[in-house]
């Protein structure tokens, strides 16, 4: 059995240290003059303790808060391994060495097996308000600073105001509701979930008991229920008021001529583990709630809302950022919001990491089952986490990748009769690493754990905590490694190669003009490995262990399948290029996976100038396309501030839009061992400062240009490290530079 130790908690020795930052913070608030509409749940505003999650929509006459438990899924642990697995790969080895693209995209399918289960709702807060038909002066705020959202309106001659935060240190939602004029505040409050259960009332507060599908898939009705079956949840609302009486109404409660109401909510669930069957081995989830709920409600409002924003300000306002001095720049208040739904996404202890979705989605049957997209999307997400100065929120992610290394060992075994672990496309709670049904050109995806450790190196990177090196991130890489060896074969040019591959989530017309997807040795898997040898070379080096593990691994990497750059100057997506008969699917496909090499991944840099400038000349010829990954983060990389600029993300709040990876790679790098400032500042920006931007070797800097130019850097080691300093391109001497400040903290 793949076992792993998960030991992150003394990684934040150093990060700990960070003080929090000067700045403008009452600026960073999104605004609203009307409420949302109920039909976008998108745009709803939402929040989040990185386990409970609620959208808020700020309607005067009906509030409704869409609830969300990020452990509360569908299904529970199943084993879908396919023993048929090996003789199937051969086959299709067979059908690749052949050049039967067509036979091997068929063969494949065969190695698939069910898809994962879904991310569910826990239900809905429904506030009904007495004589709200007619109202002005209304204002809706997020404050990403309070991570507080704040609604405010008049009707007649009172002003009413809401306010609803997700408390981390109580594991709570709070909402207060409140006027400045005595006994004004009546309306009635209730639950309700579309998963199966009941509701009732125990004194003043609400309870909903329920439990999740058996199964479900990604299309309305499809969810199977079954009694003794499907994770189990209890959510509780308890009310209590300054003046005025609450009193049971049906199964809601009613509240009368109050001053103040302070609604607690929390929920939990039975999720004891992904191996654990949460109704046989679930967690006592009753209990849990009702010590949340009791702990909480012992406590005034003021002490819940003190202690939660201490708790959000200590992580948030460790990066301050001020761009041209306006107040706030749009890029700055999307990378502000980003870091903002990071954190209200994942937290320390929350159970699971970010998913499809974030925490919050209100369909039983949602969109891509509000899943784990592994071929881009926690990748994209988590990315901007450690430049970001919230290195903390990648825990739950780095917990979950170890829970797909067990798992997946045993896929690796029984599915492919290789050794270490996989993980494929699709996942779920549960750590589905089995090949999921559907389209090879997503499903027949083996290197999904590949691109995951990417995650667990940068916490080491970032932070240098051996202890988590030891006991966490070189078990999780080595097992990959192993799984790569293994993967790979040798090709008639004497090669190694992945086989099978594809190019997420691309394909190609083969000689007959079948539209195929399966072949080997894509860019993106080659880079995954590379990259995955050299860190794991690297680290058993810092350890000092493993000699015949590294010795194998360094005596591979020259073997690799190098990069090949096509007929136009590109850098080719696939092993071949498009001639000979073998032609291009969708010139402006939506992923640009090939590029990953250069963001998030560091396997082409400025050091590699040719291979910059194939990868530049690839992501010009996706024009439209290529926004998956993050077309930003790789324009920023490929040192063009502009175009990384145009292509930052600006729609939020969304489910789906793209955080601002690029956004912090245009001010500061450190992926080729250099801090390099300004790498790629664009035009606009003309002046600004970014204080607490995070740097690879436990390195945190500030930095302050004006007229493009930069004005002055302040660069703290936590690790007794010294740099070396590249400025707007040039390598400068930071000790004779006096525009620098070096300080060792340690």
């Amino acid at each position: 059995m793949f076992c792993i130790f998960i030991s992150i908690a003394s990684s934040q020795t150093a990060i700990s240290q960070t003080k929090q930052k000067p700045g403008d913070w009452e600026s960073l608030k999104l605004t609203y003059t009307e409420p949302t509409d109920l039909n976008n749940f998108g745009a709803a505003l939402p929040i989040g303790n990185g386990r409970l999650g609620a959208k808020i929509y700020g309607n005067v006459s009906q509030e409704l808060l869409n609830l969300n438990e990020v452990t509360l899924w569908s299904g529970g642990p199943v084993n879908k391994t396919n023993p048929e697995g090996p003789k199937i790969l051969a086959q299709v080895r067979q059908a690749l060495a052949a050049k039967l693209y067509k036979k091997a995209d068929s063969l494949v399918r065969f190695m698939e097996v069910k898809n994962s289960a879904c991310y569910e709702p826990l239900g809905n807060i429904k506030l009904d308000f007495d004589n709200s038909v007619t109202y002005t002066n209304y204002s809706r705020e997020l404050d990403m600073d309070r991570a507080m959202i704040t609604v405010k309106y008049k009707i007649g001659s009172v002003n009413y105001t809401r306010e609803v935060f997700a408390s981390y240190p109580d594991q709570v939602i709070i909402i207060r509701v409140y006027g400045d004029t005595k006994s004004a505040v009546n309306f009635s409050a209730g639950m309700d979930s579309p998963l199966k259960g009941k509701v009732l009332v125990d004194g003043n507060t609400i309870v909903v008991n329920g439990y999740a599908p058996a199964f479900d898939a990604p299309k309305a009705g499809s969810a199977i229920w079954e009694d003794n079956k499907g994770m189990r949840f209890e959510s509780r609302l308890n009310i209590k008021t300054m003046g005025g009486k609450v009193t049971g109404k049906g199964d809601g409660l009613s509240i009368a001529n109050a001053d103040t109401a302070i609604l607690i909510l929390s929920s939990a669930t039975s999720f004891n583990g992904f191996d654990k069957d949460p109704v046989t081995q679930g967690k006592d989830y009753k209990a849990l709630v009702k010590s949340y709920i009791a702990k909480a409600a012992a406590k005034s409002y003021q002490q819940l809302a003190d202690a939660h924003v201490k708790d959000h300000r200590a992580l948030f306002r460790r990066l301050w950022v001020d761009i041209n001095a306006e107040k706030p720049n749009k890029n700055v208040l999307a990378y502000q919001y980003a870091r903002y739904e990071l954190i209200a996404c994942s937290r320390p202890g929350g159970g699971a990491p970010r998913n499809e979705q974030g925490i919050w989605n209100k369909d039983v049957s949602p969109h891509y089952s509000s899943n784990y997209t592994l071929n881009e999307n926690p990748e994209k997400f988590y990315s901007i986490a450690e430049p970001a100065n919230i290195g903390e929120t990648t825990e739950p992610l780095i917990k979950y990748i170890g829970d797909l290394a067990v798992h997946g060992a045993v896929t690796a075994k029984v599915d492919y009769g290789f050794h270490g672990w996989v993980t494929h496309h699709n996942s779920d709670v549960w750590a589905m690493t089995e090949m999921a049904l559907g389209d090879p050109c997503w499903a027949d995806w083996p290197t999904g754990g590949f691109w995951l450790t990417q995650t667990v190196y940068e916490r080491y990177a970032f932070s240098l905590d051996k202890n988590y090196l030891r006991t966490t991130a070189y078990p999780i890489m080595k097992g990959a490694a192993e799984f790569a060896l293994d993967l790979m074969v040798t090709n008639k040019d004497g090669y190694l190669v992945t086989s099978p591959s594809t190019s997420p989530e691309n394909h190609f017309f083969d000689e007959k003009g079948n539209r195929v997807a399966v072949s080997e040795g894509s860019t993106m898997d080659m880079t995954f490995i590379r990259e995955l040898f050299q860190h794991c070379i690297q680290e058993s080096e810092v350890l000092g262990i493993d000699t015949g593990f590294r010795a194998k691994l360094k005596n591979s990497l020259p073997k690799l399948l190098p990069y090949k750059i096509g007929t136009q100057g590109q850098l080719n997506e696939f092993s071949f290029d498009f001639t000979d008969g073998i032609k291009e699917w969708e010139p402006n496909h939506r992923h640009v996976s090939h590029l990953v090499s250069v963001w998030p991944l560091s396997q082409i840099n400025k050091n590699t100038p040719e291979l910059l400038a194939a990868a530049h000349k690839s992501l010009a010829l996706r024009k439209s396309g290529g926004y998956h990954p993050d077309k930003a983060g790789m324009w920023a990389r490929l040192l063009d501030g502009d175009k990384c600029l145009a292509a930052l993300a600006l729609n939020f709040p969304s489910l789906y839009d793209s955080p601002s990876g690029g956004f912090a790679e245009m001010l500061l790098q450190s992926h080729t061992g250099d801090i390099d400032i300004l790498p790629a500042l664009p035009k606009a920006w003309s002046s600004g400062k970014i204080l607490g931007i995070r740097a690879r070797g436990n390195y945190e800097v500030d930095i302050e240009w004006t007229d493009h130019q930069l004005k002055k850097a302040v660069i703290r080691s936590y690790s007794g490290n010294t740099p070396v300093v590249t400025v707007l391109g040039k390598k400068v001497n930071y000790k004779t530079d006096p525009r620098i400040s070096f300080v060792n903290v340690k």
